[in-house]
């Protein structure tokens, strides 16, 4: 006999097929730290029937409510990732179908002779299954919207592509049914257009013929339920310039927020890329403060519920002109050196500031909880949403009433553990925030105790379980040995060299 977790509803339990093994059944209906439970033979061959399922579902219904309540999680995932180096990389095989509900796959492109949609990898998006692999996620989870984005900076910020397909009617229609193709073609659940930005580069024309095109794709889209979204920038000054407020609220089921990326390595002096509130040198209207954008967007007319709050989990990183200035608004030079998987200068993902942290950069964190931390070793420079930070922005999302979280990006959390916080604790840590619940901990000696024995690195990233603790594990991180713990609950399985449930690990059962 075996432990599940189970938290469900009556429409989840219509979605399951009478013919699923009890794991596929359990893995469905169960949520993490979800604490009730019930008993189940894991006899893993022989499927359970609806009625058995139905039964305890209708137990429960009446007691338990879906904890993450109508909050939408929504999660990009960036095809390039596939190509980083070592642990780094990231592919469609490494997506959870139950971390988020709502997954963006990022991104096909404009083609700038026809004008038409299309797919900007053919390798990794069709000839290796990104596509299909990513939408088959929904036979595991069939609560799950899986959603291509379209555009993204690259493929929009530097051209006038997007402002030409919108100023041409006859373009405009041709692009609208070579969507709804695509989209249906690959089992996409909708669209997100992420245009950076209409009118920038292109003209002022831009901004309402970006609603007329988002409604002729609203009214292509509605005979097939498929959503439409897009990403705005959180600038203020920008969305006078980009965005019809009202007439976008209107037209699409949801927004974006990339309530991030305001600072960086563009700039001269330090700064926190995504500041929540005002900070006391913050003495400008034209400052762009979080906080402020979402109140301007609301009083605009978009309907909180429809507006979804953008969280990076990523860094912001410069090159400092004087090791001696380290504090905000320091001087800078350059963008600080790529990091050792993600390779982008004035870049670093969650999980490489982890590792800068473990090799002794110095953390400052803001005791008025108006930002994010910052840290400073050599002439690098980086800001950052820590986990506290974290904690802060979904609960004021959720006290504005706002529609979820969003968050860039998948590949970007520490999905090996780096953290010493357990695999993918950015995305943990927003669901147990919406839910209630504590994020992941860190334990105190997670860097510092030594494995048994004379435990050598083998090669870099190389994983190694503890003999005697199946909560502890070791990883070869720069060379050195460096002690980490799984969260409560779960143990090292080294045949996937992730935490798991014991019931996974003979040996820790």
């Amino acid at each position: 006999m075996s432990v599940y977790q189970i938290s469900t509803t009556m429409s989840q339990c219509k979605s399951l097929s009478e013919h699923q093994t009890v794991e596929q059944i359990a893995r469905f209906v169960c949520k993490e730290n979800t604490f009730i439970f019930f008993t189940i033979n894991r006899a893993h061959s022989k499927p359970v029937t609806m009625k058995i399922v139905a039964i305890l579902a209708f137990s429960l219904v009446v007691a338990l409510a879906n904890a993450q309540g109508n909050y939408k999680k929504v999660c990009y995932f960036a095809n390039w990732a596939y190509y980083r180096n070592t642990t780094g990389q990231y592919g469609v095989d490494k997506l959870d179908a139950f971390e988020c509900t709502h997954l963006i796959y990022g991104f096909a492109v404009l083609n700038n002779v026809t004008y038409e949609m299309t797919v900007y990898d053919s390798w990794v998006d069709i000839s290796l299954g990104g596509y299909q692999k990513f939408t088959a996620l929904k036979a595991q989870n069939p609560n799950l919207k899986t959603l291509i984005a379209l555009g993204g900076w690259n493929d929009s910020a530097f051209s006038t592509q997007y402002s030409e397909l919108v100023s041409d009617p006859v373009k405009m229609a041709n692009f609208v049914t070579k969507a709804l193709a695509f989209v249906r073609q690959y089992n996409f659940d909708g669209l997100d257009f992420d245009w950076e930005y209409p009118g920038d580069p292109g003209k002022p024309e831009d901004k309402e013929n970006f609603i007329t095109l988002l409604t002729m794709l609203r009214d292509a889209f509605k005979p097939y339920n498929l959503l439409l979204t897009m990403a705005p920038s959180c600038s203020i000054v920008r969305a006078e310039v980009s965005y019809n407020i009202p007439a976008l609220a209107e037209v699409v089921d949801f927004v974006n927020f990339m309530a991030y990326d305001i600072h960086g390595a563009w700039e001269t002096e330090t700064d926190h890329h995504a500041p929540l509130y005002r900070r006391s040198f913050d003495d400008t209207v034209s400052d762009q403060i979080v906080s402020e954008s979402v109140d301007f967007w609301l009083a605009q007319g978009m309907p909180a519920e429809k507006l979804i709050f953008g969280v990076p989990s990523y860094g912001r990183s410069y090159t400092l002109a004087d090791v001696s200035q380290t504090g905000l608004l320091a001087p800078a030079i350059d963008a600080g050196a790529p990091g050792p998987y993600t390779g982008l200068k004035g870049f670093y993902s969650f999980y490489e500031i982890c590792l800068m942290e473990q090799s002794g950069m110095t953390v400052v964190t803001d005791p008025t909880g108006k930002m994010g931390a910052y840290g400073y070793k050599g002439n690098t420079w980086v800001s950052w949403d820590e986990i506290d930070m974290l904690i802060r922005k979904v609960q004021y999302a959720m006290d504005k009433g706002l529609g979820g979280i969003m968050f860039w990006e998948l590949s970007l959390d520490d999905f090996n553990g780096y953290c010493n916080l357990g695999p993918r604790p950015f995305s943990k840590t927003i669901t147990a925030t919406l839910e209630g619940r504590p994020p992941p901990t860190s334990d105190p000696s997670g860097t510092t105790a030594a494995p048994p024995g004379s435990l050598t690195c083998g090669s870099e990233g190389a994983y190694y379980a503890d003999p005697a603790d199946c909560n502890k594990y070791y990883r070869c991180v720069n060379g050195n040995i460096v002690t980490m713990y799984c969260q409560t609950g779960l143990v090292f399985n080294p045949s996937i060299n992730q935490c798991d449930w014991p019931y996974n690990v003979p040996s820790c059962a």
